[in-house]
């Protein structure tokens, strides 16, 4: 996910026309002044009578003369134009690869390294966020706790690194089964958490349903090995309209996953509703 998001900001079109071009544009649009300033200086000197008369002998006896003022500047201001250009586009690329980077490392301080997932430092700012938010237009919110059924047993057997692909796959597909506008993040360990805008008691049943069947449904495969079944518990809670504390909501969803553990794993919990393994 985090991956995605990178690529998608490093590969965005830089707005306007290169410098090397623009600059020796504008460079030659001055360097037309030159000739035409002269022009205009001859004619404050000589004060003809007829201007048009005077216009037509000056560019035709001159012509050698305007030809050189207009072609000289023109390829000077032009050349000098595509050289500070040139110095600029570099300049420009440098602080596009900055700004990229920037991004880059505000991205890697709130996210998770292993699976991609927002960090905890980040969940708990996120849900304090929208539960203002929710208390201001009236909104639900809904947060999942999910933790990965018998997860060290996994571990001692398969060993860590195969942990960690465990890890990252249940990732992805929670995030495959989530809403849009759901917030994804790893909340410690083999746990996770799902911050969920503007959904009630139902909204959040619903969704934890789908994740729990998708994770129970999606074996990781070790290499040269049978695939390892993966199952998860969940505890979900809802404002419901409350004024409600973040870390009092987290609370609520970290008992209902207890209840959930407690009740023999692989169900969802929460809000006085409970599903059976399936």
């Amino acid at each position: 996910m985090v991956e995605e998001r990178r690529d998608e900001e490093s590969q965005a079109p830089t707005a306007g026309l290169p410098h090397t071009v623009l600059y020796p544009l504008l460079g030659s649009l001055v360097g037309l002044g030159s000739p035409v300033g002269a022009l205009v200086v001859r004619w404050l000197l000589a004060r003809p009578d007829s201007l048009w008369l005077w216009l037509a002998r000056e560019l035709s006896e001159e012509k050698v003369f305007y030809w050189y003022m207009g072609l000289g500047t023109v390829l000077s201001f032009a050349a000098f134009g595509w050289a500070v250009g040139r110095r600029s586009e570099r300049q420009r690329a440098r602080n596009a690869a900055l700004r990229a980077r920037i991004r880059e490392l505000h991205l890697t301080s709130i996210t998770d390294g292993l699976t991609g997932a927002y960090s905890h430092a980040y969940l708990q700012e996120a849900l304090q966020v929208e539960l203002e938010s929710s208390r201001a237009d009236g909104r639900s919110v809904s947060i999942l706790m999910l933790d990965l059924d018998d997860f060290k047993k996994i571990n001692d057997t398969h060993g860590h690194l195969f942990g960690d692909q465990v890890l990252r796959e249940v990732t992805e597909t929670i995030a495959a089964n989530i809403r849009q506008a759901d917030v994804l993040g790893r909340y410690g360990g083999e746990e996770f958490v799902v911050i969920m805008p503007g959904a009630d008691a139902a909204t959040a049943l619903r969704v934890a349903e789908r994740v729990r069947l998708a994770v129970s449904r999606s074996p990781v495969s070790p290499p040269h090995s049978q695939p390892v079944p993966v199952r998860v518990s969940i505890g979900f809670a809802t404002s419901a309209g409350r004024d409600i504390a973040a870390r009092s909501l987290l609370h609520e969803a970290d008992e209902n996953l207890y209840r959930a553990k407690n009740a023999g794993k692989n169900r969802t919990v929460g809000a006085g509703a409970e599903t059976a393994v399936s």
